[in-house]
């Protein structure tokens, strides 16, 4: 992934977001902005609001009051289309694609640029498989998708974001039921992309070691923001996500030259001996 332009604009700012359901406060005051190119975990424990976030986001709800910006413009002033050509969504649930293949799914991608009654082309039919290469599903080509493991098919729905051509990707714990091998192969395909990320995780380590920045949710609220190395800290971890752990150093930061935090966490919760050290 390329260096993100520390002097460009960013092409995503969320200013003052908050949403509400049935007068309960779901998202409170969220501010941050996203510079093109880089890779951003979403933290936080379950109920703190991020797949709520990341819906405001990719305009499936509407906040209540706040704006998002892409690119400098509002994202309810773009049309459907228009948004979809530059932000593409893979969530944590596969949908079934009624037997569709392989191939079929990821030409899905292809739907907000074409009209409704256009063919197709060899150029299309090129991107699409070129896309299919890439996320290393070419033998399974002409299989049907809902046959696949759920990491292919998460690869799968990633080729249909890469011929969908966006400038963003949205990603809300596309690896929380994926054996750990498949969690970081597919995080390390999506870092491959050099497009701009911005993931949620499940899983704080893998988080870590893949993206360039954090955010931390809390209750609605976002409570932290910076590298990985600023905002994995035993305090965040305590205060936060509740548990007592130890955050060191990752053996291989020194060889990837960049600090890489490591959490170890203390156990003991069921007996009360959760004070850790």
């Amino acid at each position: 992934m390329h260096t993100p332009d520390a002097t460009a604009p960013p092409l995503l700012k969320v200013t003052n977001l908050s949403w509400s359901v049935d007068s309960t406060a779901i998202l409170q005051d969220i501010d941050f902005a996203i510079k093109a190119g880089q890779f951003i975990g979403l933290l936080g424990p379950n109920g703190a609001g991020k797949s709520s976030l990341l819906r405001c986001l990719y305009r499936y709800s509407k906040p209540q009051s706040g704006e998002v910006q892409f690119a400098g413009r509002n994202i309810w002033q773009l049309s459907a289309d228009d948004y979809a050509k530059q932000v593409a969504v893979v969530l944590q649930e596969t949908p079934s694609q009624f037997n569709l293949s392989v191939y079929d799914v990821v030409s899905l991608g292809l739907t907000p640029h074409k009209s409704l009654f256009s063919a197709t082309t060899k150029a299309d039919q090129q991107v699409v498989l070129q896309a299919i290469e890439q996320v290393g599903l070419s033998h399974h080509l002409t299989q049907n998708f809902d046959s696949l493991s759920g990491g292919e098919k998460q690869r799968a729905l990633i080729a249909r974001s890469i011929v969908q051509g966006p400038k963003l990707l949205i990603m809300d714990e596309p690896t929380s039921h994926l054996d750990i091998k498949y969690q970081i192969q597919l995080m390390e395909l999506a870092k491959s992309l050099n497009l701009t990320i911005l993931a949620s995780f499940h899983d704080l380590n893998l988080a870590a070691s893949m993206c360039d920045q954090l955010l931390v949710l809390k209750q609605g609220q976002l409570v932290a923001s910076g590298t990985p190395e600023q905002v994995i800290t035993e305090k965040m971890l305590s205060d936060v996500f509740g548990v007592c752990a130890e955050v060191s150093q990752h053996p291989q930061s020194q060889q990837l030259q960049k600090a890489i935090p490591r959490i170890t966490y203390f156990y003991g919760y069921q007996a009360g001996v959760n004070n850790g050290k």
